[in-house]
């Protein structure tokens, strides 16, 4: 096999090539980085780099397949991960993210065009269409934590709001699991279970288990030290973490010298 092609080589190494009206999938030789690539077959389901690219054959490839308008939402295993931009296209079902491959110099909220092959989006261009400033709003908003109900600039479109509900909310939810993991890891240490929390701007109130026993306290989110034990310890709360905290728990529950304080006994204050 003497002939050449350029090829989209991706994660994993594989390309897929038309060769005399048959399609082929070939596992790329040797050691590459995914991006764009002239190739040589050297079998039927092998093929080897020669050489990369110009801009112009990259070009004149991508124009081979139908354009599409994106959003561009975050960075996934396989590449950035993308939304629909525009209402109304019946060319295309999407449903969902879909993973946009050999997006560079690119950035979250950012309209791209890209380029169907029949199975894979492949990045084209930044739309330059939309104006920069509308990514750079969503993105802004998002380190500042604005919800997705707060969002408010004129132009913004009903794709580029989901787009941000979307990556606002994934957010979240990751920080809920980062948050559940580092309690449950701690109460998991003192033989306790987290059943749920609470998150406040600077503490988290927490309920946990010990002993077949329901207990909730109030810790702070740097570094968990006891801001309200919900027993009484004789003001000396901030003298422990959530760890030792249950130890102290049991310990109390164990002698009979446990006093609740807050809502189900004494006011904190006395």
């Amino acid at each position: 096999m003497e002939a050449e092609f350029l090829a989209p080589v991706l994660k994993g190494g594989q390309v897929r090539v038309r060769i005399e009206g048959l399609v082929l999938t070939l596992r790329v030789a040797g050691s590459f980085e995914p991006g764009w690539a002239v190739l040589k077959p050297l079998s039927m389901d092998r093929a080897c780099i020669l050489r990369k690219p110009g801009l112009q054959q990259i070009r004149s490839y991508l124009a081979l397949f139908p354009a599409i308008r994106l959003l561009l939402l975050t960075r996934g295993d396989t590449g950035w991960l993308a939304g629909q931009a525009q209402a109304g296209d019946s060319r295309f079902q999407i449903n969902g993210p879909v993973p946009v491959h050999l997006a560079v110099g690119v950035e979250p909220f950012e309209r791209i065009i890209a380029r169907y092959d029949g199975a894979r989006f492949l990045f084209q261009e930044v739309d330059r269409r939309r104006s920069p400033a509308i990514s750079a709003y969503l993105r802004e908003a998002l380190q500042t934590g604005i919800s997705p109900d707060q969002l408010w600039k004129p132009t913004l479109t009903a794709q580029e709001k989901e787009a941000y509900r979307r990556v606002y909310h994934a957010l979240e939810e990751a920080k809920r699991s980062r948050v559940e993991i580092r309690l449950r890891d701690t109460l998991g240490r003192a033989d306790a279970a987290l059943q749920s929390y609470i998150e406040h701007e600077d503490a988290y109130t927490v309920s946990f288990s010990a002993n077949g026993r329901t207990h909730r306290a109030t810790v702070r989110k740097d570094d968990l030290t006891v801001v309200s034990a919900g027993i009484c310890l004789s003001g000396q709360d901030q003298r422990f973490d959530l760890q030792s905290l249950v130890g102290v728990v049991q310990e109390a529950r164990a002698e009979g010298r446990f006093v609740p304080v807050g809502e189900e006994g004494f006011e904190e204050d006395d």
